[in-house]
């Protein structure tokens, strides 16, 4: 058997339902309406199908057969040729972990496409047996079929008549229709709808071979029960590739072809099998298998094996994960200018959308959450685990289970990424950070009273507490922060600014704070140091890990690539990596943060062991949010407790964890010991990594060379000394003519390339004569830089 050549598919008519062209003796045609009507004569070889094309066109019966048959040509020629073939099928998209593996599905259509040399032969011969039994050897359409078909519907009979190309036609429209309206104009019983179908199958096979018809047929049908093609039906109904049919199961899937809903084997398996019966039957005789296979088949008892991926968040084995990926992809428009489009792209394009999902991290994470806190408690926990330096958000857990009864611990909330607690005393290493900028000295002392009134800002009544209500004495950064004494920070917030502190936040990651608006921060707000204001999980994780990484900010990140069903690559947001810290602030920081651990800490206790970490526990006012935040070289975690009705009418008091009741919850009661579990699992086989110390990071970090941008075009020259930390201006004037520096280049540069000179410094560029000075400059903290 061989299949028809491909060709051109423009002029596409009646002569092409014969595949070994028409009798000899039938005229040429000729040009014009005088073509047209030297086709007549040998319209009496089809006289069925002209019948059809008249009752399809409502062309009285009393009219002469000569005008019918006219009529009929003309009709044929005026219907539309033109056949999605380029249309892509629907194709179901899969969410994999950061090694590949799959953990969620979402289609419309379950469907797995496979070449035709991947199939079953048995599922090819049950096929042609029963749907199309001549179809190598007749073209476009089985005149047979279709003279049969249009005589029992001329007397009131139903039949069917379409072979296969006019099936996959069918079905091709019907994977394109995006309506209900559409569909039904697909699937009416109408000739009209039949002669449609028999234009553009005719056109088809103008450029399709059989094989490929076939194939594409075969991946295209409705297998009933959710299942789109013999690849996924062959998978969901026996749990194996089409491949490996066996005669009994191809004549069962192939049975049900003819009506997916009745012979459907979950639902109705005896019609289902006396179906397939009558496959085997007529495969035993069109010769396509031997009587002793039929009588083995037909012996065959049905035993179905369902497997099939089931779709969306709920089926996966990480609901929250993929719904936090879920939701990324539906509100981003990096996946589609409109959420019908980014629906549609998920739903029907093939994706393979690899995550930073770390299946290692998960169960830590999980198992921690899980060990602390039981499924029902009504007080919830959230943490996100981050690798620095890259956005990736390897891990979020919580002790809740995806569902929508609340009563029985259910929520389809994901709550490590809503930014909806406030941090506490986690937000005070940001407020150390930007005195350190400003040139502030660790070892700097403040007094610390009970029930402080910063001037010219806001406070509480009474004045701003410690936690042990009393006067700390004098500290410095280390001892107030090992102690997380509030009205320390107070005053050093006082003494940098509340705006700029603020900003600092948005430069580490957190993207939640507002700032526009009634609620807009402002600079009287002395509570921003003190957390205050809601944040996640995800956020508070990316800012410790800029810390962790030497100063390098991401913006987290779930989704690390995609590709389309052909392995296309296609655009994702990015972590979007920039240096928004020198070196030696993220290692004074850091440096502070370690001592929380110590003798006195607020974090005693809760270290790792030898291996190096830094942290800060935080408890808001009364209470309502606990946390515990830290990190070390490897991995940032960040662990809020909370209840999710509110932590202001719901406080965590008299609640049970660890088979234990807490009268009163601290940082360190129950997000400090999730915290140390999760990474101490992370760690287990990993090398032990220490920080850089800040008085070698205030040597080689704070005043690193500066690139020698000379010669280089504007745009590259600004671009390579923001990424190298500094500030960017021009001179106001160009550099006198050179006939060896192009026009917009660098003349010069102060201070010169190779200088040593601290980060955030500006650097002035003096450009060539004749270059264009208008160009806003952005900071460096602003500029970011694809992974």
């Amino acid at each position: 058997m061989s299949a028809r050549h491909a060709g051109d598919s423009s002029g596409a008519g009646l002569d092409d339902l014969f595949p070994g062209g028409l009798p000899s003796s039938v005229p040429a045609p000729v040009s014009g309406r005088a073509r047209r009507l030297s086709r007549f004569p040998r319209l009496v070889l089809w006289s069925a199908v002209a019948g059809a094309v008249v009752a399809a066109l409502a062309i009285p019966a009393v009219l002469p057969p000569s005008f019918a048959a006219r009529q009929a040509v003309y009709a044929w020629e005026d219907l539309p040729s033109e056949l999605p073939l380029q249309a892509e099928l629907p194709q179901r998209s899969v969410l994999v972990d950061d090694a590949g593996k799959p953990y969620a599905y979402f289609y419309g259509q379950n469907r797995v496409p496979l070449s035709l040399d991947r199939v079953s032969p048995h599922a090819v011969d049950a096929l042609l047996a029963t749907e199309d039994d001549r179809y190598y050897q007749h073209g476009a359409v089985d005149l047979t079929g279709l003279a049969r078909a249009v005589l029992r519907t001329s007397s009131g009979t139903r039949q069917g008549g379409s072979g296969i190309t006019q099936q996959y036609v069918k079905n091709l429209l019907l994977s394109e229709a995006r309506t209900t309206d559409q569909a039904v104009a697909v699937t009416e019983a109408s000739l009209s709808r039949k002669i449609k179908e028999l234009r553009l199958a005719v056109a088809a096979e103008k450029v399709l071979t059989k094989d490929q018809i076939l194939e594409r047929y075969l991946n295209t049908v409705n297998f009933g029960d959710g299942a789109y093609g013999i690849g996924a039906a062959a998978l969901h109904y026996f749990g194996v590739p089409a491949k490996d049919l066996t005669i009994a199961q191809a004549a069962m899937l192939i049975g049900i072809l003819k009506s997916p809903t009745n012979y459907n084997p979950v639902d109705n398996p005896g019609p289902s099998q006396v179906r397939r019966d009558v496959v085997l039957a007529r495969m035993l005789s069109t010769g396509r298998i031997t009587k002793a296979e039929h009588d083995e088949a037909v012996a065959t008892k049905v035993t179905l094996k369902l497997t099939d991926p089931k779709q969306g968040c709920g089926a996966s084995a990480y609901p929250f994960f993929c719904q936090w990926v879920l939701s990324t992809i539906t509100n981003d428009k990096t996946f589609g200018a409109t959420p019908e489009a980014r629906a549609e792209l998920l739903y029907r394009g093939g994706l393979t959308i690899r995550t930073t999902l770390n299946r290692t991290a998960m169960a830590a994470a999980q198992a921690a959450a899980d060990q602390a806190l039981a499924r029902t408690n009504r007080v919830a926990t959230g943490l996100a685990v981050v690798r620095p330096g890259t956005g990736e958000v390897v891990a979020i857990a919580t002790n809740r289970r995806w569902g929508r009864d609340a009563a029985k611990g259910q929520t389809q909330l994901v709550l490590p990424v809503l930014a909806a607690y406030q941090p506490g005393s986690n937000f005070k290493p940001i407020t150390l950070a930007t005195a350190l900028e400003r040139g502030f000295d660790l070892r700097t002392k403040f007094d610390t009273p009970d029930g402080y009134k910063p001037a010219a800002m806001n406070y509480p009544k009474g004045g701003f507490h410690n936690d042990n209500d009393r006067n700390n004495g004098r500290l410095d950064a280390y001892a107030a922060t090992a102690r997380s004494v509030n009205t320390w920070y107070v005053q050093l917030e006082e003494k940098y600014g509340v705006l700029p502190v603020a900003d600092m936040a948005g430069r580490l990651g957190i993207t939640s704070l507002p700032r526009k608006g009634k609620r807009a921060i402002t600079a009287r707000d002395a509570s921003l140091t003190l957390g205050t204001y809601e944040v996640s999980p995800v956020e508070m994780a990316s800012v410790y890990a800029t810390f962790a990484s030497g100063g390098i900010a991401c913006r987290p990140i779930a989704i690390m690539s995609m590709t389309d069903r052909h392995g296309t690559k296609l655009p994702v947001p990015t972590a979007a990596c920039r240096r928004a810290l020198t070196p030696y602030v993220a290692a004074a920081v850091t440096d502070v943060m370690r001592g929380v651990f110590g003798r006195g800490g607020t974090g005693a206790g809760l270290d790792l062991g030898k291996r190096p970490a830094a942290g800060k526990t935080g408890t808001t006012n009364d209470s309502a949010a606990t946390w515990f935040s830290g990190f070390t070289r490897q991995y940032a975690t960040a662990v809020w407790i909370g209840d999710p009705r509110g932590g202001q009418r719901y406080p965590l008091k008299n609640v049970t964890a660890y088979g234990q009741r807490f009268g009163t919850v601290y940082g360190r009661s129950i997000a400090g010991p999730i915290w140390r579990s999760v990474m101490t699992s992370l760690h287990a086989k990993l090398r032990v990594e220490a920080f850089p110390a800040p008085a070698t990071t205030a040597l080689t970090g704070l005043t690193p060379p500066v690139p020698d941008v000379r010669g280089l075009d504007r745009d590259a020259a600004i671009t390579a000394l923001l990424r190298a930390g500094y500030r960017v201006r021009l001179a106001d004037q160009t550099a006198p003519p050179d006939q060896d520096l192009a026009v917009g280049a660098v003349a010069d540069q102060d201070p010169p390339g190779g200088t040593a000179y601290p980060y955030a410094s500006v650097v002035t560029l003096t450009l060539t004569s004749g270059s264009d000075l208008d160009v806003t400059i952005p900071e460096p903290w602003t500029l970011t830089t694809p992974r």
